[in-house]
């Protein structure tokens, strides 16, 4: 019973400690962003950054940037190295080429699972190449296709009783779903139009 309850509490603080956390230095990054002009590549962007927040946070507030933004880069490149492989070999496998000669010992080896880990491991270097502002212009507009790609994803998958069953698509989720859809086509409508 006390697993149990290590457990809820576990739970808890995953929904709510971490996600505020995550959503506080999430924040801080757009405001940090938004206020200081600064220009750099690589790692070196990283220093300047902090350099330069130094000044106004202290010696600490530098530190915990350094460690936070450590921190975000080290867990999103573990995430991406060892879920994404996985994913793309599904993809792969039920889409593109149907087979079982995948199975979960031999994934690994696999030619999509290592085509997969080398084209992640070094077309993201490209982006050595390029500014900063460029490579910060591209993460947005692919960040913000996100949310209507994945609303409309979720309008689609979960919308057929044929393929979840009785997990469809309650008629809130539907309606909050086209809501996002309306919202970021109107405001694409108003970038464009205006």
């Amino acid at each position: 019973m006390e697993i149990i309850t290590d457990i809820a509490i576990l739970c808890q603080f995953l929904k709510t400690g971490l996600s505020s956390i995550t959503v506080l230095f999430g924040v801080a990054m757009v405001i940090i962003g938004s206020t200081i002009e600064i220009e750099g590549r690589g790692t070196g962007l990283l220093i300047t950054l902090a350099d330069s927040l130094e000044k106004p946070l202290g010696i600490v507030g530098r530190w915990l940037f350094l460690i936070g933004a450590f921190s975000a880069i080290f867990s999103s490149l573990l995430g991406v190295w060892q879920a994404v492989p996985y994913l793309f070999v599904d993809i792969w496998r039920l889409f593109i080429k149907p087979t079982d000669l995948f199975s979960s010992e031999n994934i690994t080896k696999s030619a999509p699972y290592r085509i997969y880990l080398f084209a992640i491991g070094f077309i993201p270097m490209l982006g050595l190449f390029m500014s900063f502002k460029e490579v910060q212009k591209i993460y947005a507009v692919i960040g913000a296709l996100f949310m209507p790609l994945l609303a409309f994803a979720l309008l689609i998958l979960n919308g057929r009783r044929v393929w979840v069953g009785k997990f469809t698509n309650r008629p809130l989720t539907v309606i909050v779903l086209l809501a996002t859809l309306v919202f970021f086509a109107s405001m694409a409508w108003m970038k464009w139009a205006g």
